[in-house]
């Protein structure tokens, strides 16, 4: 029994003996060159050490704080009190990577996967085996993002990064929602859009939708050009309407001016409307109104125009004595009397009502003779007899010839204009009066 006491206690013996503790302890590092400094408190004593392994005795007054410091790595602290038994050897691994990101302007935002960490500069930690994202923002600048990896298979991570905004980026909106952007010509959206300028590079941005006037923008981003909104709204709110017309040659009038023959896009100012007239020889004239307003029910998008057929056309001959005084010098063989009747009666051939005759003065006005046609024109045609000339005897002729382009009345001068063409059955009062009366 005795025996068997001894065996075990020597056994015991044997067995506590070969763990080792020392009042030193030597900490190796997985990097050689990685500095090990001693910690007192938070201050970090220099020199180091030690580089890639130190040799540590242990105090029994102290923690025994080390930190482990390699570029790209974050800085592992370590504690060995002397309260503890440690093994003669001691390997640590620095593992957790860091990159010292420095941003600028330095008044743009750090994100880390999402969380603001502030601004100019931060370290970011690897820890082994994940990935972290980072972005950099500010107002008026394009997003720069970049993924840091310490993973297997992945490119180690910088020691250093410079995160810097250099493209510039303008908020695009637009109104009506659904117009159409384009950046150099290219539809890229509806609504709204971030628009990306390069440094050194202009952006051309423009606006599109149907019956709008097109409404266009150019962002630069360079020293010499002005710097680029942080937001830019564009409003789409002069109309535009596509008038094409049948038959295609004829003529479009705005503001007393031909601006086009067969098709014209109309522009309508916010706030305003805009006259339109279509004409053509033969044919019924349009007048059109076109309004951009609440007040008003909303200009078409296109509008086609056909002009009818005009009847007074048909029955009328154009001729260059119209609304014009021609004098007529009365044959030496004809007295005034004579000639007097035969004016009377050339006239009151086709007008049956005088409003002034003076056979004193020489001096015969008929009433205005109206016709309209095809419910949409109205033609006035009236003769004036004036006296020239006593000596030789000479008389004036004038056939006014005036139209209207709706149904009026006579006595509504003021839709009337001067017509370059005479009806049919009033074109040869002048002839006859100058082949009567010379």
């Amino acid at each position: 029994m005795k025996l068997i006491k001894m065996i075990f206690l020597g056994l015991v013996f044997t067995l506590s003996s070969s763990i080792v503790f020392s009042q030193k302890i030597t900490i190796t590092v997985n990097y050689a060159d990685a500095k090990i400094h001693a910690l007192v408190g938070n201050t970090i004593l220099k020199p180091a050490i030690g580089t890639g392994s130190a040799v540590i005795k242990l105090d029994k007054n102290s923690f025994n704080k080390i930190v482990i410091m390699k570029e790209g790595f974050e800085p592992l602290v370590q504690e060995y009190p002397k309260s503890q038994k440690w093994p003669k050897e001691i390997r640590v691994n620095l593992e957790n990577r860091m990159v010292q990101i420095m941003a600028e302007p330095f008044d743009a935002d750090i994100y880390v996967n999402g969380i603001n960490v502030g601004r100019e500069k931060y370290n970011l930690i690897l820890p082994k085996g994940k990935s972290q994202t980072v972005e950099v923002k500010k107002a008026g600048f394009a997003t720069n993002k970049k993924v840091y990896y310490n993973q297997d298979g992945q490119e180690d991570p910088p020691f250093k990064d410079h995160l810097t905004l250099e493209s510039r980026m303008v908020e695009v909106s637009v109104t009506p929602a659904d117009a159409d952007i384009f950046i150099n010509e290219k539809l890229v959206s509806k609504s709204s859009e971030d628009v990306i300028i390069h440094q050194n590079e202009c952006v051309t941005v423009r606006v599109e939708k149907e019956g709008f006037v097109n409404e266009e923008k150019v962002f630069c981003n360079s020293k010499k050009d002005p710097e680029p909104p942080v937001s830019y709204a564009f409003s789409l709110t002069d109309r535009v309407v596509k008038v094409n017309t049948t038959p295609e040659t004829a003529e479009i009038k705005m503001n007393g001016k031909i601006v086009g023959n067969g098709s014209y896009e109309v522009k309508v100012p916010n706030n305003e409307c805009v006259e339109v007239i279509i004409l053509k020889d033969a044919y019924i004239s349009r007048k059109l109104n076109y309004c951009n307003s609440k007040e008003y029910q909303e200009p078409p998008v296109t509008d086609h125009i056909e002009l009818m057929e005009d009847e007074a056309f048909k029955t009328s001959v154009s001729t260059d004595m119209a609304n014009v005084n021609v004098t007529i010098e009365v044959n030496k063989s004809i007295s005034d009397i004579e000639a007097w009747k035969l004016l009377s009666s050339i006239v009151m051939s086709e007008f049956d009502v005088l409003e002034v005759t003076d056979q004193e003065t020489g001096y015969i006005r008929t009433a205005w003779q109206v016709q309209s046609f095809n419910n949409e024109s109205t033609i006035r045609t009236r003769v004036i007899v004036k006296l020239g000339d006593s000596n030789p005897l000479k008389y004036v002729l004038k056939i006014a010839s005036e139209r209207a382009d709706n149904v009026v009345s006579v006595k509504d001068d003021q839709d009337f204009e001067e017509w370059n063409r005479i009806l049919k059955r009033y074109q040869y009062i002048m002839e006859e009066a100058q082949a009567r009366l010379k």
